[in-house]
């Protein structure tokens, strides 16, 4: 089998060369499925290889508002699954708030990163102007597959297998109003969930443990100096390791609406060794808030 399940009507301007929409970053407008029996197979599928291969994708459709960035795309899936020597291949949009919102409009609605200030209506991420375009990661957890943005967005459930769009995670996505930044990590001893998010308000950042159950069970305060744009989190058997480095925006230009980042020398880099939530810190498991601990001090 091998067909184009459907195509989507890009609006791109045809005089538009920005590098990032042309070449091998050329935006893909039609969703396939093709397996191996239809196509060529170039050496042997080992029998025993079960399971799937997929990776996330900036894919923009429509014209962007402002000066387009290559983070700004559509999240579009690519997978292939393999099962008993066989292989199919599919891609699908992430079918976002904000993606059908511009496919009923056929247009741009939300600016990207680089021109934020021209926002005409609420959006997502941690400026909460872009639209939520869950390109940047992808991961399994709790048997489906979880895409995000790397500002923060909805937790975006779909199927492993059709990548079939099933919508902001139903048991807790309510619980995190600020969203789930791309770096999430997923411990695959204990099937737990590690996240952060980084909004622009205090404490300027959250961190949070969903449970190998799908239960969000740790959600707590980790209080910066100021907005920060970290970008990656590390874990280990008993910490999950947040980070606080000297590059970050200037907060008296950020208070007019200007984010300009900037490397401080004379601060240290400070690093937070956040216990999970199995070590007796309080918890949010299904909507019943738990006393908190006080938020962590940073090293």
């Amino acid at each position: 089998m091998q067909k184009i399940l459907k195509t989507y009507q890009s609006t791109l301007a045809a005089d538009n060369d920005h590098p990032f929409l042309h070449g091998p970053f050329t935006p893909a407008m039609d969703e396939y499925v093709a397996d191996t029996d239809s196509m060529q197979v170039i050496g042997e599928i080992p029998k025993d290889l079960h399971g799937i291969y997929v990776r996330n994708t900036h894919n923009q459709v429509h014209e962007s508002i402002g000066m387009y960035h290559p983070f700004d795309g559509d999240g579009m899936l690519h997978a292939m699954h393999f099962e008993g020597g066989k292989a199919t291949y599919r891609n699908r949009f992430v079918l976002t708030t904000g993606f059908l919102a511009e496919q009923a409009a056929g247009r741009s609605l939300w600016p990207g990163m680089l021109s934020p200030q021209l926002q005409a209506r609420r959006g997502w991420g941690a400026m909460g102007a872009m639209k939520d375009n869950a390109g940047t990661d992808v991961k399994i957890h709790a048997g489906k597959l979880l895409a995000g943005m790397s500002q923060g967005s909805e937790p975006w459930r779909l199927d492993p297998i059709t990548l079939e769009t099933l919508g902001p995670d139903e048991d807790w996505a309510r619980y995190v109003p600020d969203g789930v930044a791309s770096h999430y990590k997923v411990d695959s001893e204990t099937g737990e969930m590690m996240f952060f998010n980084y909004p622009e308000k205090p404490p300027y950042m959250n961190y949070g443990v969903i449970d190998r159950h799908n239960r969000l069970v740790h959600y707590v305060p980790i209080e910066l100096p100021g907005a920060r744009w970290p970008h990656d989190m590390g874990i280990t058997r008993n910490y999950t390791i947040l980070h606080d480095l000297p590059f970050h925006f200037d907060n008296e230009l950020l208070a007019k609406g200007q984010r300009k980042m900037m490397f401080y020398p004379d601060r240290p880099a400070r690093w937070h060794p956040a216990a999970p939530w199995r070590l007796g810190l309080g918890a949010l498991v299904r909507g019943h808030a738990l006393p908190h601990p006080a938020p962590g001090q940073l090293l």
